[in-house]
């Protein structure tokens, strides 16, 4: 028996429309009359008219069971198959939209105003300088969440950087500047822009569906860039992989009739304990080599300009016994080996896996035979620039930076910064007055560590 004809209402068959189900009706009889007032009800039949009263569900023309009698006004706007994708899509769709667009600004590089650049200034630069500073360094500014110890102090240290580092020099290049997930770059470029390097080559920047980051390159100039150039070598190996790591070129004009090739690389790390090498990491790292020197030929083989190839080279240059105190003159194999690729000359890879061919490769038609090694030519030794150690009053070797440098390669006094330079058979231009520059800070400033990076930078002089 129904509500109403339990009050003693009764509607006649035309006060009804056709076609209703048993729900729809009897939310029909009841929903009128308790607007007007004309029905009374228990706190129990209220319970049931709430019930009854609801808006009549069209979800699903099939009986579904109790819990589906009133899922017809939840989705009413959904009446046909074809809305139900659409709406399926849009869920889906939106979030990927959103998220892709979000990517695309903030992942993207900042624009700098580079149509207000001082030209007069500029020229006054080229007119005046004589002797250009250089200067290459990795400045361990790796990406968010990236770290050795307990924390590495990015921002605190580029900000050190930007006021103690850039204004002392002309021409920088810069390896593990990653932009990827960041801003820290951009805060770099805008500040070296502000100081006066009005020119720069970066790497190409990437996005979290390319499954990697950018390769971390960096060269500042405040002398023109006439052109540039970047590659990217193929995927390396270990967590190099996570990393689309290349090789960047400048041609810069220091003057009107002086010109020279600047090229900066970060190659494949080593992952074993203490530098140590390996064949699969030594194997892709001969590979990029080829790929750098390939790199030089197209770029600078046609013109007299002199080359300057700067970065970490992640090749330890030194060898090493049981006394670390002893400056290493003698070159290591894995030194030779990078040396006759990047000149071109070629290796063999049985030298390091005497399971391998003994072909040459790697060998080149166009050759760099006076591509120099500055530090070993101005020290007589490889100098340390990364894991270096420091003597206490009471001559006890202990690490001279642990804040940064990781566990691993402690006091491993490693020479894997180069700056190795070709004349290019230009006599007007030369390079001198190379110095290993530890960037350590001083103890007025009172920073939460000790130097700027975990490894040293190398500076030079060019003489014009």
């Amino acid at each position: 028996m129904s509500l109403l004809a339990k009050k003693g209402i009764k509607l006649t068959e035309h006060s009804i429309p056709s076609r209703m189900t048993e729900n729809d009706r009897r939310s029909f009889e009841v929903s009128p009359l308790l607007n007007e007032g004309r029905v009374s009800m228990t706190p129990s039949e209220e319970e049931e008219v709430d019930i009854l009263a609801a808006a009549p569900a069209i979800c699903s023309r099939k009986k579904k069971g109790p819990q589906w009698q009133n899922c017809r006004a939840t989705f009413c706007c959904c009446t046909s198959k074809k809305a139900r994708i659409i709406l399926c899509l849009l869920v889906i769709l939106l979030p990927i939209l959103s998220f892709t667009l979000f990517c695309s600004i903030y992942f993207s590089a900042a624009s700098l105003p580079t149509d207000t650049i001082p030209l007069d200034q500029v020229s006054s630069l080229q007119q005046t300088t004589t002797a250009p500073r250089l200067l290459t360094f990795n400045m361990f500014m790796r990406p968010p969440g990236i770290k050795n110890n307990k924390d590495d102090f990015k921002n605190e240290r580029l900000e050190y950087i930007v006021q103690n580092i850039l204004p002392h020099y002309d021409i920088i290049t810069v390896q593990e500047a990653f932009a990827y997930a960041n801003r820290r770059i951009d805060t770099l470029l805008s500040a070296a822009f502000a100081q006066g390097f009005y020119y720069h080559v970066a790497s190409a920047r990437h996005y979290p569906w390319h499954l990697a980051g950018d390769g971390g390159l960096l060269i500042l100039s405040r002398f023109p860039i006439k052109k540039s150039n970047r590659i990217e070598f193929s995927r390396g190996v270990h967590s190099d992989w996570l990393s689309f790591k290349g090789a960047l070129h400048a041609l810069i004009e220091l003057n009107p009739t002086q010109h020279i090739h600047v090229y900066t690389t970060h190659t494949q790390a080593s992952y074993d304990n203490g530098g140590a090498i390996n064949f699969d990491d030594t194997k892709v790292r001969l590979s990029q080599f080829a790929a750098v020197h390939q790199f030089i030929s197209d770029t600078a083989k046609n013109d007299t300009h002199p080359i300057l190839l700067m970065g970490d080279l992640n090749v330890d240059a030194a060898t090493h016994d049981d006394v670390i105190e002893q400056p290493s003159r003698h070159n290591s194999l894995a030194y030779t080996m990078m040396m006759d690729v990047l000149t071109g000359k070629g290796t063999r890879l049985d030298l390091i896996d005497n399971k391998t061919s003994s072909e040459t490769v790697y060998a080149s038609d166009w050759k760099l035979n006076d591509l120099t090694d500055i530090a070993y030519k101005t020290y007589g030794y490889h100098p340390i620039t990364f894991g270096d150690y420091k003597k206490l009053d009471n001559g006890s070797l202990v690490p001279a930076e642990t804040t940064l440098t990781s566990h691993n390669q402690l006091m491993t006094v490693q020479s894997i910064d180069r700056l190795l330079w070709s004349s290019n058979n230009n006599t007007h231009i030369s390079i001198g007055n190379l110095t290993v520059e530890p960037f350590f800070t001083s103890n007025e400033t009172n920073q939460p560590f000790t130097q700027i990076s975990d490894h040293y930078g190398l500076s030079a002089l060019l003489y014009l």
